[in-house]
């Protein structure tokens, strides 16, 4: 049996360990926790269904789990992509009696909620969008999967630029928010929208 790597994009790294030593408050080694217990649900998921897994790669815009050896099936990539955001709500909730102790708790609980809504979000990179394409290819064949598919995405992502450009125009924050829904538009439209037109 293969051995699981886990592969990051240098970029990503660097970032990583500049939030993590820049960070006094602790809200950012909570995120990262978050985001570590977010992909260990999947990771769990995959054991549970005997899903072998290739790799874990992570870049700047998140990580995605690499499956090796077979196909899935609609009902398996759902389930496998539903866990992670189930883990995320799983463990805020269970980090809500601790609110009262440590602030700490609270950001860790808020991390969680934010990545586990965010991922739900139907964009097709993300495991919302994996989990409606698997729900509709149930349904409708290919060619009409991949249009909804990329009508949603682009809608989602254009709601997530909104409500980036609306909190840094009116409380002066959210620059990250605004640079992530960039760069996950600018991977939209390399992507997705010349796909469509090759395949169309």
């Amino acid at each position: 049996m293969r051995k699981r790597k886990l592969k990051v994009q240098p970029l990503a790294l660097l970032f990583l360990l500049w939030m993590l030593i820049s960070d006094r408050s602790g809200v950012g080694v909570m995120t990262v926790l978050a985001a570590l217990l977010h992909e260990s649900g999947h990771m769990l998921a995959a054991k549970c269904l005997h899903i072998p897994l290739r790799h874990l790669r992570m870049d700047l815009l998140g990580a995605r789990l690499e499956v090796c050896g077979r196909m899935l099936s609609y009902s398996e990539e759902w389930l496998l992509c539903a866990a992670g955001p189930f883990s995320s709500l799983c463990f805020a909730a269970l980090a809500s009696p601790l609110w009262k102790i440590s602030s700490l708790a609270i950001a860790f609980s808020c991390a969680s909620v934010l990545l586990g809504a965010l991922n739900l979000l139907p964009i097709r990179t993300f495991d919302g969008g994996r989990m409606l394409e698997c729900f509709l290819s149930m349904f409708s064949g290919p060619r009409t999967v991949r249009r909804v598919m990329l009508c949603c995405s682009f809608m989602f992502l254009f709601l997530l630029w909104a409500v980036a450009v609306y909190f840094l125009l009116r409380a002066g924050d959210g620059l990250s928010l605004f640079f992530f829904s960039m760069s996950l538009f600018s991977r939209f439209f390399e992507k997705e929208v010349k796909t469509e037109f090759i395949l169309s």
